[in-house]
Parts: C-alpha cells; structure tokens; sequence
C-alpha cells in the first residue's frame, strides 16, 4: 500500500477513534453536568442517574486514552529504525541530572519539577535517559516522582502517560506522584496516581511503607 493511503487510513482510523471515544463522550459528561447545574430540583434518582452516565463515559474516556495510545506508538515503532543500534547511550545529560538512585532505600526520584514538556519529543528524551539509566542498573525500583509546577502541553500528554505507565510495568516496585503544597493547581501534568501527594517526605514515608510491605522484594 502507497505511503499516503496508509497515512490516510490511520488518519481516518484516528478521527474515528477520536469522535467515537473522546467527542461523544465529552459532549455527554458536559450535557449531564448542565443539567445538574441548571435544574437544582432534580430528584435523587434523576441525578443519580445523571452521574452515573457521567461516570460511565468518564471510563470511555479513559479507555480512549490507552486505546489512542497504543495505536500511535504502535505505528510509530513500525515506522522508526531501531534507536538502540543507532544510539547505544541514548541518555541527556540535563535529564540525567533529574534522576537521582538511592540504593539505600531501593529508589530512584525522578524530577519534574519547574519543567515545561510541549512535544512528545521532549517527553521521549527524558524517558528515553530514564529508561537507559535504569536498564544500567539492572534491577527494579521504587519510584517517586516530583511533579512540582510541572507543565505538560495537551500535545504530549499521550506520550507522558505511555511513557511513564511503562517505567510502572517494566522498572518499577511501587510509584508515588507528590506536588509541595498548595502547587497542586500548578501542575498539568497527567497522573493515574489517585492520591497524589503534597511533599517529598509524605512520598518518602509512603516509600518506605511499600518496602516495609514487600520486604521479599
């Protein structure tokens, strides 16, 4: 198949998704909010009913998200030659000085604080040290991640959620996510962490709760 159909079909393919599992379920979640928010009478069972489509197409959307995820990296991978014969030391000295291992307590920080990621390029350098110097080691560690003022364009948030959901499957013993306080509206950074913390040391007593729990590892 020519280079432009096949660009052209996943263009098509990703409108598809888009619409399907973003457009109509936004368009819903909003529909459902309005109503709550302009007819203060609804019974309990009318608005329990509301949230709770709301809910279910707040799943869609997550959903969409993997879904959209795997699609575009599947097809990148496809596409690029294999970095790891091109670029054997694929690691970024300014990124590398945001990766701090603590043998001692079996964990690595990773620093996103007062960073401006605005490209899935940008996210792939940093994960892309991050993954290299964690292969070094050769071991698995628990993960605490600064997100203090971090900021996280909506081009690269795909790529920040894949990324990181991988440093999770393949490196790390348990992650925590922590902002300091009162900064939590500062950062856009996206997090499948529902309890995300607001200082280093909360996350590093919740570390140290996860290694007294799995002392085996």
């Amino acid at each position: 198949m020519p280079k432009e159909a096949t660009t052209a079909h996943l263009t098509l393919a990703l409108n598809t998704m888009l619409e399907r599992e973003f457009v109509s379920p936004l368009t819903s979640i909003r529909g459902a909010l309005e109503i709550m928010r302009d007819f203060p009478d609804l019974s309990p069972e009318e608005r329990g009913r509301f949230l709770n489509n709301a809910l279910q197409d707040c799943l869609r959307l997550e959903l969409g998200v993997e879904q959209l995820a795997s699609t575009v990296y599947t097809t990148v991978d496809r596409q690029l030659p294999d970095q790891s014969q091109t670029q054997p030391e694929d690691i970024d000295p300014a990124y590398a000085e945001r990766i701090r291992f603590y043998d001692d307590l079996q964990m690595v920080e990773v620093d996103f604080s007062n960073l401006l990621l605005s490209s899935s390029k940008m996210v792939n350098d940093f994960y892309d040290t991050l993954d290299r110097l964690i292969e070094n080691t050769g071991k698995r560690w628990y993960v605490v991640v600064n997100h203090h003022q971090c900021s996280v364009w909506p081009e690269a948030w795909v790529a920040f959620a894949l990324r990181g959901k991988n440093v999770n499957v393949s490196y790390s013993l348990g992650t925590v996510h922590y902002v300091n306080a009162g900064s939590m509206e500062e950062s856009s950074a996206p997090n499948s962490d529902p309890e995300m913390l607001t200082s280093r040391d909360e996350a590093l007593a919740r570390i140290e709760q996860l290694r007294k729990a799995n002392p085996a590892k």
